[in-house]
């Protein structure tokens, strides 16, 4: 089985080197060559669209035809085992509604405009890709999206065909500038350019520098450390700006693409007719935040740390280490999966965690047990059930409870909508839980610690806002509920002030959120809630800085769900934004939790409501370990 996986390591790595040498080799092409260019011979392949059964280890891959005007594709169907060479394209569907047509096997077919974009792209034959032989997989034409069958014997072995080709990850075309916008308010500091750039051309130099950064990069300090400024000269403000573009392409959201782009695939990335390898992208990614750290707010920042965390994953199930996963559970490794693969978004709900299986399966090599075998033909309900409770029972993991939303139907309290879903950094095992028979109830063993002082409901997060324009009256209001019945009744009963109350709950905001300016917290909360709901002025709006907009920001965004105040003054965030408070509702700590939870009487069970962060106060102290547990009344709980 090592042996299996060094091979395989080294044919990805021959890959890269086979497929680098292309792309020098097509470089110096020109296009007389190009129009003398004849392709090999080849049996014949009878056509594969319309459709037919995939059988054995068969796929579908696609060529593109050379030409102008409407693309024109061949689609054949060949043994995974016979093809010497093929391209998996990595990327997002994009708007469902926005579409063009190209011709398949002589067959009109639609696809989305991304798609389009990046097949007219990889026809033009840009340096390392587009040979007339070439093949691509394409999951949106190549598996038959209509047959649910198909789609759930393909899906688990997505992983394998990515390993098999070589990934291409198509982020989109260029995209030139607005006019202005935060991030160039955020680079005032950065030495712009002197002559103005286009993106096009700033996107050509950041990736030709990232290629060159260990062969020619010239300026560095005594230390022997890169300055960047000095390296990218008067581009490097536009530099810096088209990488924070890139990082906010919608693919480093997408679930799919976390599979796709593991690392020791060695992806080659495609903006436009630029491209780079995703592994040197990251690492020019962590020179330039290390700059700028507003980069860590794009949303390709926590995809960066998360294929770094699975190729840690794949690098030890090369070796006999303690940490390897095929010494693990499935159950065990599914956990680790879902906690590294952290935010994502799909277009079918069920693909939050049917999206993570190829990647599963890569790293136990094992088969999947019925329970996470995917069916189409369910609902997201009862698939989100399923694997819950194979979770619950298989690990006593309580973080599976952790979710901001949950709009399920028909199951459980305790079923996690894996739309809204984060795991906590580390798994923790708790014995004693266990999903009964039925798959009805989840029982645990915690204590109820009583019900609350007060209480207050949240609210949409998009209503109460704050813009340049105005404060939403909706906001004032409920600050100003969140004063008397929250904050207040908190400062009373530690015998504080409501300033040191309010600051102790935001304390990790300003971890975040850089302190610059005179104006802190408390003060501009004490703003928002003395609005009136009309715009702002003109002098107000110029007064308005990047750090004033972050902190207004930042409460809204912590205050948008339901606050609960304790008796003894400890202030807790309802996490489940739609969750609604009613009076006698209970809190309970569940023993493995880390975080209390907010519980209904229902008979003699109860239904879970959410759980709840500890923002200020006493019970923020508590460690919820053996010392916690000594005196408490211990006792059965069960979750229906």
């Amino acid at each position: 089985m090592l042996v299996d996986s060094l091979t395989q390591h080294i044919r990805s790595k021959y890959r890269k080197s086979v497929l680098s040498s292309r792309q020098e080799e097509q470089g110096d092409r020109d296009e007389s060559e190009d129009e003398d260019y004849e392709p090999p011979e080849e049996p014949y392949r009878a056509p594969a669209y319309p459709y037919r059964a995939l059988e054995g280890t068969d796929v579908r891959l696609l060529r593109i035809v050379p030409g102008t005007g409407t693309i024109e594709c061949l689609l054949h169907q060949i043994p995974l085992d016979e093809v010497r060479i093929f391209y998996v394209l990595s990327y997002v569907w994009g708007d469902p509604n926005q579409t063009e047509t190209i011709i398949v096997e002589g067959q009109p077919r639609i696809i989305t405009k991304n798609l389009h974009e990046a097949l007219h792209q990889f026809r033009e034959r840009p340096y390392d890709i587009g040979y007339p032989e070439d093949y691509f997989w394409i999951d949106a034409i190549c598996i038959n999206q209509e047959d649910n069958d198909e789609r759930s014997v393909q899906v688990p072995r997505m992983m394998e065909i990515y390993h098999a080709g070589h990934v291409v990850v198509w982020l989109g075309p260029v995209n030139e500038p607005p006019a202005d916008n935060l991030l160039k308010r955020l680079l005032r500091k950065v030495r712009s350019s002197r002559a103005s750039i286009s993106r096009d051309e700033a996107v050509e130099i950041l990736f030709k520098k990232t290629s060159t950064m260990w062969i020619d990069w010239e300026p560095v300090d005594e230390d022997d450390n890169i300055i960047l400024d000095e390296e990218f000269g008067d581009a490097y403000g536009a530099v810096v700006l088209a990488a924070a573009d890139i990082l906010q392409r919608p693919w480093f959201e997408r679930v799919w693409t976390i599979q796709e782009a593991c690392l020791d695939t060695y992806p080659n990335v495609y903006v436009g007719r630029h491209s780079v390898y995703l592994e040197n992208f990251i690492k020019m990614f962590k020179y330039l935040a290390t700059e700028h750290k507003f980069l860590y707010l794009c949303s390709g920042s926590m995809r960066m740390v998360a294929l770094n965390r699975i190729d840690d994953l794949y690098k030890s199930s090369l070796f006999d280490w303690a940490d390897n996963p095929r010494k693990s559970e499935i159950a065990e490794v599914l956990s680790k999966v879902i906690r590294v693969a952290g935010k994502k978004s799909c277009s079918d709900p069920r693909d939050q965690v049917y999206g993570l299986l190829g990647l599963l399966r890569y790293l136990t090599k094992g088969n999947l047990p019925e329970e996470l075998i995917p069916d189409y033909d369910l609902p997201e309900e009862i698939i989100y059930w399923n694997y819950a409770a194979f979770l619950f029972q298989s690990l006593g993991d309580l973080d599976l409870l952790d979710c901001r939303r949950n709009e399920l139907q028909g199951v459980p309290s305790w079923v996690p909508d894996f739309r809204y879903f984060s795991l906590g950094p580390d798994l923790r095992r708790e014995l004693s839980v266990y999903v009964s028979s039925d798959k009805r109830a989840l029982n645990l063993r915690g204590c109820v610690l009583g019900t609350f002082r007060d209480a207050i409901n949240g609210c949409a997060l998009g209503d109460i806002m704050p813009s340049a324009e105005k404060i939403p009256i909706k906001f004032t209001n409920h600050l100003n509920e969140f004063d008397e019945h929250i904050l207040k009744p908190s400062a009373a009963a530690r015998e504080i002030t409501a300033e040191e109350a309010f600051n102790d709950m935001m304390r990790n905001a300003s971890k975040i959120i850089s302190s610059e300016g005179t104006v802190s917290f408390y003060q501009i909360y004490c703003r928002l809630r003395a609005s009136t709901g009309k715009k702002r002025s003109r002098s107000a709006r110029k007064r308005r800085t990047t750090s004033i907009r972050w902190k207004e920001e930042a409460i809204a965004g912590q205050l948008n769900t339901p606050f609960l105040v304790l008796v003894d003054g400890t202030i807790l965030r309802v996490i489940r934004e739609d969750a609604e408070v009613r009076t006698g509702d209970l809190l309970c700590v569940f023993k493995g939790a880390r975080e209390p939870s907010l519980v209904r009487a229902s008979g003699e069970s109860y239904t879970f409501l959410s759980r709840c962060d500890r923002k200020s106060g006493p019970l923020t102290q508590e460690k919820f370990d053996d010392a916690f547990w000594a005196d408490r009344d211990v006792r059965s709980i069960s979750l229906i």
